[in-house]
Order: C-alpha cells, then structure tokens, then sequence
C-alpha cells in the first residue's frame, strides 16, 4: 500500500446525519436516473476510490499519472542526491584543480581510460588501475608491456593480460581522446555510436562507453555534449527492475538489444521523467537489481522489498519468476553469468520455473492453491538435484 495515496480523515458522523445522507444520495441517484432515461441515454458505471493494488502502473505511466510519475522522480533525485561521491570524480577534480593535466586531450584520455578499467570489477580498483598507468606515462606516449606491472584485473582476465590488453588498446583510446577534442561539439548519441563503430575500442564496451560519456559531460567543459540523447544501457538488472515497477511487460515488451520494443518504451520513459538529465536513472535502476552482497534488492526470484528505494511506488510484479527471461534476448546484454556448467543448469531451471508460473497466472490459479503447486513444482526439483 502506498503511503502517498491515502485520504485524510474525516470527522465522524451521528448515525442520525448518516441515515440523511445516504437518503438524500438516493433520491440524487433516483433523480438522475430518471433523467437519463428520458434523454435515452446509459447509466454510467460507478467510480470507487483508487485502488494501487488494482492498477496497472504501465497504463498509468502510459497516461502521464502525475501522482506516480512525481513520485518516481523525487526518488530518483533523492538517491542522486545522497549517494555517494564516485572516487574517480573525487580524484580527477583534485588533479585538475592542481593543474595535473595539460589540456583537454589528457582529461579525456584520463576519463576513457578509468571508464575501460570500471567493468566487473569496483570502482576504486579501477582508480587503482588508472592511477598506475597514468604515473607510468600513459597520458604522454604509448607504453609497452613492459612499461606497466600487474594491474588488479577484472572478472575472468588475469593481470597481466589486463596489462597487455590495456597496452594494446592505448594508441586506440588516443586516437578517440583527439577525435573528441577536435570535434568539442556532441550529441550524446552521436558521440555513443563513433564509439562503437569508427573509433572502436577493446573492452570499451555499451556500459563503460556510456560512463564515459558521462564523466566528459560533468568534467570536461571545453567539451559540449547535448544530453538529451543520452540512453540508459539495459541489461538484466534494470530490465528486472523495469518489469517488476510495471514500466513493462515481459510478456509483450521484449529486449534484443537497441531500438527493440523494451528499448524504446524504456527510453521514452526515461527521457518523460528525466529530459535534460536522463543519466541520473541509469544507476538507482541497475543499483537496486544488484544481489544482496552488494547492496541489492531486486534479486532474481524472491526479493527483499523492504528497504528497496521503489518499495513505496512499485507493483511488486513477477516475484516468484525473473523477467529477464521471459522477455531479453540474454546474448545482447553485458553483465553475463559466468559460463560455468553449475551456473548453466541454474539459469535453465530459473527459465523453467518462470514458465511454470506464468502456466499458473494464465489459467487464473491464486491463492493457496497456487503456493501449493508452487512448493510442490519446488520440491519435486530439489529431488531432482540431489540425485544428480
């Protein structure tokens, strides 16, 4: 139940001013009766108080329902507003206010090359990273393997072909740091798509290129970037969490990556709610969908909504099955599962799973009767487990 919908009190009434009442609104409702049917026309349907728990809040997005949509956005202010201050921004703005960069080029080259390192792995290893190659010179010329030592790797890479990697790339991050400053003027969109294509970079993927787009935004003011093409990158964990406020359905809004049906209610969503600043939906979307160990709420099966930052304003839908695999294409985002056969086997019965649960919900199954079948569908593959 949502605490900004309720009514104020009244004050009591006598049962004399009660019984008045409720006959003078049936002789209004009398009247009026008769007065339509002289003039033919239909009795309209009652209208009852507003119901969250009856309410499709993908229709009433869809309409511009002012109470939600000012709901959502004064919590994604207010998470932008307390979180806390990302360590490479901290870092970069002493050194620039210490005259540690000489032009815009090594800003840029700076903020490319920290947004490359923050991938599956925590911010402050990235700085770590960024902090170490720039002491080896990385900001005047091109550095050899051996010019650089291990550096902290990310998920499934080893350190030193972390370094070799960053090593290999470097002329490619130079040769886009000068692309950016001899243009100065973007669009957001722009800027994304000669990242992915004529200015390419090795591990500067949708996720990390868009960080970076981000950073040049906020720290770069020789720099001019219009935002208002910014788009949010999806992936499992926001497009978990879109699905379960009831911005989508998985159902009918499928994900295949950019301009898909799922992308293009998303970005419309977010450029409503958030025009000229539309980046600041990205993180308290993906932030919530995390696992429980890194701050998370949104989980894939049974989250914990108490605490979550949208626990007041969302429809709580598909709990008991993650939508991600109801309705994305899996290979088109990039925060993948790790491709362990274990890991393999968990995601299939997941899939199954959501299946046997959407089965229930299309044949009108509720109530006891469906936890009951639930927990039977559950125990039935916990045997199944154990045995192989």
């Amino acid at each position: 139940m949502m605490t900004f919908l309720l009514y104020p009190k009244k004050p009591m009434m006598t049962s004399g001013q009660l019984n008045m009442q409720n006959s003078s609104s049936r002789n209004c409702e009398r009247i009026l009766m008769q007065l339509r049917n002289s003039l033919g026309q239909a009795s309209p349907k009652p209208v009852y108080p507003f119901n969250p728990r009856k309410v499709n809040y993908s229709t009433m997005v869809q309409e511009s329902d002012p109470v939600w949509l000012n709901h959502f956005r004064k919590t994604i202010i207010t998470y932008n507003e307390n979180r806390a201050p990302d360590p490479f921004m901290i870092w970069f703005r002493k050194k620039d206010a210490e005259g540690f960069f000489e032009g815009d080029f090594e800003r840029v080259l700076t903020i490319l090359i920290d947004a490359r390192f923050d991938q599956r792995t925590t911010a402050e290893n990235a700085l770590e990273n960024t902090v170490e190659v720039v002491k080896r010179g990385a900001l005047k010329k091109l550095l050899a393997t051996s010019d650089v030592p291990s550096l902290i790797p990310r998920q499934n890479v080893t350190a030193e072909q972390w370094a070799d990697l960053f090593c290999s790339s470097l002329s490619k991050l130079r040769a886009l740091s000068t692309r950016i400053v001899t243009q100065k003027d973007w669009d957001a969109a722009q800027l994304l798509e000669s990242m992915r294509n004529e200015f390419r970079v090795p591990y500067l993927g949708t996720k990390t290129a868009r960080l970076a787009v981000r950073w040049l935004h906020e720290l770069v003011p020789g720099t001019k970037i219009d935002m208002s093409t910014y788009k949010i990158p999806i992936d499992t964990l926001v497009y978990r969490v879109w699905c379960r406020l009831g911005i989508i359905d998985p159902n009918i809004d499928k994900y295949s990556g950019e301009n898909s049906p799922a992308d293009l209610k998303i970005q419309a969503f977010v450029a409503k709610v958030s025009p000229e600043k539309p980046w600041l939906l990205d993180e308290p979307l993906w932030s919530t969908g995390r696992q429980p160990n890194r701050g998370g709420h949104c989980y894939p099966t049974n989250p914990n909504c108490v605490g979550c930052l949208f626990e007041g304003i969302c429809q709580k839908r598909f709990l008991e099955a993650d939508p991600s695999l109801l309705g994305m294409d899996l290979s088109t985002t990039e925060r993948q599962p790790k491709s362990l056969p274990k890991k393999t086997d968990i995601t299939g019965k997941q899939a199954e799973f959501a299946k046997f649960v959407e089965a229930l919900k299309q044949k009108g199954i509720t109530g006891e009767e469906y936890r009951e079948k639930v927990k039977q569908w559950q125990r039935e593959h916990q045997d199944g487990d154990r045995s192989s």
